[in-house]
């Protein structure tokens, strides 16, 4: 069959750039995907040649990444041919309201302590209820030192000053610390009550995110850019929270695979991305009986336009739109909005067809014994 394909890029600011794929199929139905933080746009044009003429994909991450955005974008274009949302169409239950937590981290401004105390003032003055920020990123200092461990701390520190002791305070390390200065601050990010540490150490160290785990009761989320179930194995246990990207997962389908290999770990989509990987999330979070959704927030006035609308946030939550599909439909014509590539694209995919039988997750309470240092060498 023949697909109309395209790449749209969103200028939003010099750190974002939203990368939008668009397949139209021989009776017209369109479906949208997004493959956002791809990397080098030329990169992804060249990926996305070599898959219109019928190569097979390397493998790596950019790759992966714009595979993602097809594979969503056929999952729409399909849940639009059987008239069902996407929600539905995965086999969920029930249309309901995506909670979500408030990303400031891409936020423009400054970066001191009480800059960033401000964005999350804004955040919640906004209606959220729940944020998320990376304390350990630059600008500030060298990545590593302990220098910038304790600039990251007066970070958390500034914002839970400013929100109250109320909302939820979340922190994505980003790996920016060796485990020795990370761990000298666990005392502190557990004083300023944080609901989870991200990516404190990466799942591709299991060894030493073993050791974190034995040094904090605080609740632990990772997994932003696994794309393969085994990857899970040697982690089983250490995360609490799962966050697969439906993007750089390569796609729905590695994002529900992901979610059944997760164990008691609770589902919550990785999201700092634009309103297309929104909406698409927010279908798979409600398919999945997920846990929150990441929302980047504070970038542009003009983000929900990109989709006609479509991505409703009122008091902290997103509101599924009606319709199938995504349930709206991306704006080529928006002033943001530039044509990078197109083609016509002979493929030997038929319309691809979901299982529709749902799978539920059971959550078993997790239990906290006290934790007993291991003997072992800090970095």
């Amino acid at each position: 069959m023949a697909q109309q394909a395209a790449l749209y890029g969103c200028a939003v600011s010099e750190r974002t750039r939203w990368l939008v794929l668009a397949l139209t199929d021989e009776d017209g139905v369109t479906g949208y995907g997004e493959c956002s933080d791809a990397g080098p746009v030329a990169a992804v044009v060249e990926r996305l040649r070599a898959w219109a003429a019928g190569a097979p994909p390397p493998g790596d991450f950019t790759a992966r990444t714009v595979g993602g955005g097809l594979a969503q974008a056929r999952a729409d274009q399909a849940a639009r041919r059987a008239g069902q949302p996407l929600w539905s169409w995965y086999g969920g239950t029930a249309p309901r309201p995506v909670p979500l937590y408030a990303n400031i981290n891409r936020v423009p401004g400054g970066r001191t302590p009480a800059e960033v105390a401000r964005a999350a003032e804004a955040a919640l003055a906004a209606g959220h209820h729940t944020v998320k920020l990376a304390p350990f990123d630059v600008p500030g200092t060298v990545p590593g030192t302990r220098e910038l461990g304790r600039l990251g701390l007066r970070r958390v520190q500034a914002v839970r000053a400013a929100i109250g002791p109320g909302p939820r305070l979340l922190v994505d390390c980003h790996e920016r610390l060796p485990l020795g200065p990370l761990s000298a601050l666990l005392d502190g990010l557990a004083a300023a009550g944080v609901g989870w540490l991200e990516d404190g150490v990466g799942i591709d160290r299991p060894a030493e995110l073993r050791l974190l785990r034995a040094r904090t009761a605080l609740p632990l989320a990772g997994g932003e850019f696994a794309h393969n179930p085994a990857q899970l194995t040697s982690v089983e246990g250490l995360l609490d929270v799962l966050l697969p990207d439906v993007k750089h997962a390569g796609g729905p389908a590695a994002v529900r695979a992901l979610a059944r290999a997760a164990g008691r770990a609770r589902i919550s989509l990785h999201n700092p991305s634009g309103p297309v990987a929104a909406l698409h999330s927010a279908h798979l979070t409600v398919a999945l009986d997920g846990d929150l959704l990441e929302s980047a927030v504070g970038e542009v006035p003009w983000r929900a336009d990109l989709v006609g609308g479509g991505e409703r946030i009122a008091r902290g939550e997103l509101l599924l739109p009606q319709g199938p599909g995504l349930g709206a439909d991306f704006d080529p014509a928006h002033p943001s909005a530039t044509l990078l590539w197109s083609a016509t694209v002979h493929t030997r995919e038929s319309h691809i067809r979901e299982p529709r039988t749902r799978e539920p997750r059971t959550r078993e309470p997790r239990t906290r014994e006290p934790r007993t240092l291991e003997s072992e060498r800090t970095p």
